[in-house]
């Protein structure tokens, strides 16, 4: 009988650590008595987790009174709680992308408010999700995660949530038959649970351990821990984990004993309460596990039947189906239904491709991403066991493949002996070139990675280059605007005065005054025009007043420019307003130079996240796509590149010109 790869509901959930009070008596507390908030928020999460299991939608209507709580308390941690809480009610329902909405809102308020231990208990629910839904990997991944939390805090309870996740990922080895790992975390596990006297947990303890056996054919080992788990199971009433321990149950029955009258009583007692619970994972189970017993009594339209029903719950899952239609046609071959037994094996085939080819592609790239930016030995071990475990997994594929093939067939095998080996090569050579194609393409995965890390530092490169020659250009204009303001323009005034001084019109004739007078005239134009050019290579009022009225007195300083402000008053880095004012200058000149206008708006809108800078003219325009460099504008693109700015530009021949500038507002 082939081995079946069988996953419990997991208690990944975390196993609540509070006492289990009988929920009636909770219920009348909550009624009869006058409670604290706090006293409130514990009954109702002990009512939640009493409910969890065997009836879900209880548990989801008293966490969700427990949230009313919360927000009116406004206790973000009790609001995490009860997020998780309903999470994991909705999972229990089968209602995934509902569960997972929950568990996010729950991790996000948990790590936004610091609180570790609640971090990791969100870990642990959003695992046993991801480990349902097949997807091992990303669920060991939040077991790690919540396993180094825990691991730093030493308290009672953080113990036992550490066996709690070793036990879990036990359980996620186990289901991908590496055992030795899942030895490993299990033995971990019940040394934490026999310290601490911790009963709950040795639950999953026992049917790991025992399902493990059954694997291995040590059956007596198996027997053992598989009914110490259902005992404390239902003294415990978790369902789930009684119906997944009585279906293995039912498989050591018949693999290891041929007792095929308790197997089938523990089969049917597996489905009973699968039936009650109504959760299409562990019915599924039930009814494939069903299959095997009758099947293994050679009661093949009955082992087709349940295998069916299996099938019609969820024909989608690639971890269920390839075994389930593999009971569908060991069945139809043995009652001779030929046609039957040969289109189920096709759709074996395919979902066996499938299978394979997903988890491969999929999971390998995972694993690859994971070898980079993890670095923990026990890590790095297990993500490497993964991925030979799915490269493995193609060669048993197409092993089984072969043998199905053999069985459906195998009145024929000697008249179509060549024709077999022919066909049997070219699969091999197919599974071969995908492998290889597989790898191929991770390779040029990396190369691609390398390409844009190296593209990524040379354009860093140049940004910082870029800056270093804008602040090189900034402080080189204060210096030279002070040394022409302070320096120059004050000798050409001592010049003046001196003149003054040493001029006695009394001796000049009227014609040498005027010329006088002329000279002086020029000399203070000059003056003038010194300053300007010493305010326009760094404008004072810039430096004091910053960007809006710097640009507003340089607007006022050119006829038919008008300036517009929204947005907050606030000052900008330093740089950023030198860079934006040098814009707002060049953009305005070459529309006062070039492009002939008459009227040149500019509007400058300052927000807490975008600082936007437009010019529009009404001038000759141009084309963008045919613009030189020699209009500055290769200028303005650097400048604003430096920043991880954007420069839009809109223009066409006598329609004007309109170019805007947004940039990032880092002060926000």
């Amino acid at each position: 009988m082939k081995r079946i790869i069988f996953i419990a509901a997991l208690f990944l959930c975390s196993l609540h650590l509070h006492t289990q009070i009988n929920a009636d008596s909770l219920i009348n507390v909550l009624e009869t008595q006058k409670l604290t908030s706090i006293e409130k928020f514990g009954i109702y999460n002990n009512i939640c987790y009493f409910f969890l299991y065997n009836d879900p939608d209880k548990a989801i209507s008293y966490a969700e009174k427990a949230y009313t709580l919360s927000k009116k308390e406004k206790k973000l941690l009790w609001i995490s709680i009860c997020k998780d809480y309903m999470g994991r009610a909705f999972q229990a329902k089968g209602e995934y992308d509902k569960a997972i909405e929950l568990f996010n809102e729950a991790l996000d308020i948990a790590i936004k408010e610091k609180i570790d231990h609640q971090e990791a208990f969100v870990h642990v629910s959003i695992a046993s999700l991801y480990s349902r839904l097949g997807k091992s990997i990303t669920a060991i991944d939040y077991l790690l995660k919540a396993l180094s939390i825990y691991e730093k805090r030493n308290d009672k309870n953080d113990k036992m949530q550490q066996a709690v996740i070793l036990t879990n990922l036990g359980q996620i080895h186990r289901g991908l038959e590496n055992n030795e790992r899942a030895i490993h975390y299990s033995e971990r596990a019940l040394v934490i649970a026999d310290e601490l006297d911790y009963t709950r947990i040795k639950i999953l303890i026992f049917y790991g351990l025992g399902s493990i056996h059954r694997i291995e054919k040590n059956y007596d080992e198996a027997l053992k821990y598989q009914k110490n788990a259902i005992e404390l199971s239902q003294i415990y009433k978790d369902k789930s984990t009684e119906s997944a321990a009585l279906g293995s149950l039912a498989l050591i029955y018949a693999e290891g004993f041929a007792d095929h009258t308790n197997a089938e009583i523990c089969a049917n007692a597996s489905l009973k309460i699968a039936t009650e619970l109504n959760d299409p994972f562990v019915l599924i189970a039930a009814w494939r596990i069903l299959s095997e017993v009758y099947i293994a009594q050679e009661r093949y339209k009955e082992g087709e039947l349940a295998a069916t029903k299996a099938w019609e719950i969820d024909s989608t899952s690639l971890d269920q189906a390839p075994y389930i239609i593999g009971d569908i046609v060991v069945s139809n071959i043995h009652l001779g239904n030929k046609e039957k037994a040969a289109a189920s094996f096709y759709r074996y085939i395919d979902v066996f491709r499938e299978m394979t080819n997903k988890n491969s592609q999929n999971l390998i790239s995972d694993l690859e991403v994971k070898y980079e930016t993890e670095k923990k030995e026990m890590r790095i071990a297990t993500l490497e066991k993964e991925k030979l475990y799915y490269i493995w997994l193609g060669i048993a594929a197409v092993t089984l493949l072969l043998m199905a093939f053999g069985i459906l067939f195998y009145r024929h095998r000697l008249n179509i002996q060549k024709r077999k080996n022919a066909e049997q090569e070219k699969e091999l050579a197919e599974k071969q070139m995908i492998l290889a194609e597989q790898q191929r393409e991770i390779a040029e995965q990396k190369n691609e990675l390398a390409e844009q890390k190296i593209i990524q530092l040379e354009k860093e490169k140049q940004l910082v280059a870029t800056q270093s020659v804008l602040d090189g250009e900034t402080a080189e204009r204060s210096r030279l605007a002070r040394d022409l303001h302070d320096g120059l323009g004050g000798m050409l005034s001592v010049v003046k005065l001196n003149l003054k001084e040493i001029v006695n019109y009394s001796i000049l004739e009227k014609q040498d005054v005027n010329r006088f007078n002329k000279a002086l005239d020029l000399l203070d134009q000059s003056v003038v025009e010194l300053r300007r050019v010493a305010h326009h290579l760094m404008p004072d009022t810039l430096t004091r007043y910053g960007l809006r009225v710097s640009i507003e007195d340089f607007c006022n300083a050119i006829p038919n420019a008008h300036f517009q402000y929204f947005g907050n008053d606030k000052r900008l880095d330093k740089r950023l307003e030198v860079v934006l004012y040098r814009c707002a200058h060049e953009l305005v000149n070459n529309a006062v130079k070039y492009a002939d206008a008459t009227a040149i708006n500019v509007q400058l809108m300052i927000d807490n996240g975008l600082v936007s800078l437009t010019v529009q003219d009404n001038g000759i325009g141009f084309n963008p796509e045919k613009v030189t460099s020699g209009s500055g504008l290769d200028n303005i693109h650097t400048r604003v590149s430096a920043y991880n700015g954007k420069m839009t530009i809109h223009s066409a021949p006598d329609k004007g010109t309109e170019i805007s500038i947004e940039i990032e507002n880092t002060n926000s």
